[in-house]
């Protein structure tokens, strides 16, 4: 089952590379309006991805056994 799978995906990601490797005429033009929409997306994905991160810091940590407990120390 596991050797079918593998060999369906390989045969999938060829038919994908020779199907993305083939020159195509685009006919389109990008402005720059259309260059500066890209690069806010682009940005604005970083910015968003930067503040998940951030948020779930803590748990990542907790997670791999790294971070404090929340519990006082004691003397």
């Amino acid at each position: 089952m596991a050797k079918n799978r593998t060999s369906l995906l390989v045969a999938l990601a060829t038919a994908l590379g020779l199907a993305l490797s083939v020159p195509q005429a685009a006919h389109a033009y990008l402005d720059p309006a259309s260059g500066s929409m890209i690069l806010q997306a682009v940005i604005g994905g970083v910015a968003a991805g930067a503040l998940a991160f951030k948020f779930y810091w803590r748990r990542i940590q907790a997670f791999f056994g790294f971070g404090s407990t929340d519990e006082p120390e004691s003397e």
